[in-house]
């Protein structure tokens, strides 16, 4: 699996940072402390969202939507434009509609780092965000940025979100450190909810192209 292409497609993906890192967000503002409970492998999740990828070399902009469905035991279904990832815990298949082309892998073979149950947590619950903005009973705006010119660790040198009162995340913006934009609005967020058992499997178009990485 294509870390850079993750990291374009989803919205976050890349490493995964302990829940205990010592760069773990402070506890000083309550919106964080919900966004880490709410954002974690071990919840439920279900959302919609909007994408824009702004590539600033190019001066081009891409847009794409989709969905996220993401339950405990690494199972997911993540729908963006052409592209789709699905995990029952045990095989992972990646379809690119565009292409008719599935790749079906053992989970286990995959770095742990880009599952997508694991990403809100690498970055949304885990930076040492900073409250730039409240507003009363409403949305708080967050901001992290990076204090480093290291190639290791988060490919982005500044995160700002905006997260409702209960710690759901509204949108999110991310500057790489190509100066590219990627710009994530989340819908009708559900927590908690249990998703039918096969939301979690994959059927294969009969006309697909296969590329089973499962030997």
């Amino acid at each position: 699996m294509n870390r850079t292409a993750f990291a374009s497609r989803l919205f976050c993906i890349a490493l995964v940072i302990a829940i205990d890192s010592p760069f773990a967000a402070p506890a000083a503002c309550p919106v964080l402390t919900l966004i880490r409970k709410n954002y974690c492998p071990a919840t439920a999740l279900e959302t919609r969202l909007s994408q824009t990828i702004y590539w600033s070399v190019r001066e081009k902009e891409e847009k794409n939507s989709g969905s996220v469905v993401l339950a405990p035991d690494d199972c997911f279904r993540v729908m963006v434009g052409n592209e789709t990832w699905v995990s029952n815990g045990i095989t992972l298949w990646t379809f690119n509609s565009k292409a008719n082309q599935v790749v079906v892998r053992k989970l286990a073979d995959v770095d742990p780092a880009l599952l997508p149950t694991h990403l809100f947590a690498a970055y949304f619950a885990t930076l040492p965000f900073r409250e730039q903005k409240r507003a009363e009973g409403g949305t708080t705006e967050l901001l992290w940025k990076s204090d480093s010119v290291a190639k290791t660790g988060p490919p982005y040198t500044s995160i700002r979100i905006w997260a409702t009162a209960n710690g759901c995340i509204t949108k999110c913006v991310l500057t790489d450190r190509s100066d590219n934009l990627f710009t994530y609005s989340f819908t009708g967020t559900v927590f908690g909810k249990k998703a039918p058992k096969e939301t979690f499997d994959f059927v294969i178009p009969k006309s697909a192209r296969v590329v089973d990485s499962q030997k």
